[in-house]
């Protein structure tokens, strides 16, 4: 498994908090059923990303500490079967921020094989602006990546995290209608003693839309 390479230490590219991105944007998915700690509860795993996004499979530790800044996940798409099927997707991304307070952790994709230079995300849970539920968000900085219009990877993210939504709900109201006002307390449990290996798969690449 190719590791991903140390930061270059020859200055390239500006700071990114000064970087003025070509693309930057993000996509937001509402979940009425859950509150913000319910679903920050199941979302804040760096390593758990193939639970709920819905063409991840493997998510793997590659290196670090896990939820800690510096901590690298290896994650691999799925593939076509049948002979001439394309490469799986894979890539290794580096946790750069995680807070459990304000609910959100920041990461940048490093090598992959999907045609990303440069690319930072967020992932954030917020509780909704009605006071219902909660609402997902993923912000994205990069790029442009090549052979893929800027639409086509707004239409991807978006999918992906209304993929998650859904998965977050189901579970949530599965836990509440088991365990009744236990249920927060038994979704974090069950995260904690599901196994340490996460599997992440994208399904076909993103640079062949």
């Amino acid at each position: 498994m190719t590791m991903a390479p140390e930061p270059s230490a020859g200055g390239a590219a500006p700071p990114v908090a000064s970087r003025v991105w070509e693309w930057e944007g993000k996509v937001a998915s509402a979940v009425a059923e859950a509150t913000a700690d319910e679903a920050w509860a199941l979302l804040s795993d760096f390593l758990a990303f193939h639970r709920w996004h819905p063409r991840v499979a493997v998510c793997r530790l590659a290196s670090g500490t896990p939820r800690a800044p510096g901590c690298v996940r290896y994650c691999e798409g799925t593939t076509t079967a049948g002979a001439g099927s394309d490469p799986a997707d894979w890539a290794h991304e580096t946790l750069l921020e995680h807070d459990d307070e304000r609910r959100f952790f920041r990461y940048e994709m490093n090598d992959n094989n999907m045609g990303f230079g440069l690319f930072f995300a967020t992932l954030r849970v917020v509780p909704a602006a009605a006071g219902v539920g909660c609402e997902l968000r993923w912000e994205f900085e990069c790029e442009p990546v090549r052979g893929t219009p800027r639409e086509a990877l707004v239409a991807r993210l978006q999918a992906g995290l209304d993929g998650m939504a859904a998965r977050v709900r189901d579970h949530v109201l599965a836990a509440r209608a088991g365990a009744g006002a236990a249920a927060p307390a038994v979704v974090a449990a069950g995260l904690e003693a599901a196994g340490e290996l996460v599997v992440v798969k994208l399904d076909s690449s993103i640079a062949a839309v």
